[in-house]
């Protein structure tokens, strides 16, 4: 774990599939970086390194990369659908510019899964005092 105390982070090796004239797929590496943060416990991100030093930041429910590893899960922006070989797991991410497929290996993806439930277990997320506070900062600003 690196990163702040609260959080886990992973560099995982994702693929930018592109279809060719003949429709074959291939895959050009992105270098991007996982975070769960207990202090957002329901949210995953994976910030992807674009040429140039630009960073792309996506978010999405950890409970949807849990269910995306073993069956197709997501609708809207993210989605992941695993591999028939069970090996790997693909990721759709639509944005208003268009959309993109990656491929990377699912047992990186449950290697972080398992140190985010570590940090904070599954149904233990608690965010009612997070909540609480930011009720009250919204109200003494009003």
């Amino acid at each position: 774990m690196s990163g702040s105390n609260t959080a886990v982070t992973a560099q995982i090796r994702v693929e930018l599939l592109t279809v060719g004239e003949d429709g074959d797929g291939d895959g050009i590496a992105v270098q991007s970086s996982w975070v769960h943060d207990a202090k957002d416990p329901l949210a995953v991100h994976i910030d992807f390194l674009l040429p140039f030093g630009r960073r792309q930041r996506w978010s999405f429910a950890r409970t949807l990369l849990a269910e995306g590893l073993d069956a197709p899960a997501g609708e809207g922006d993210v989605l992941f659908h695993p591999d028939a070989d069970a090996a790997h797991v693909r990721m759709l991410l639509r944005g208003t510019d268009g959309a993109a497929v990656f491929r990377t290996r699912s047992g990186d993806l449950r290697a972080f899964l398992r140190r985010t439930y570590a940090r904070v277990p599954q149904g233990a997320e608690q965010c009612g005092e997070a909540l609480d506070r930011w009720l009250l900062g919204v109200l003494d600003r009003a």
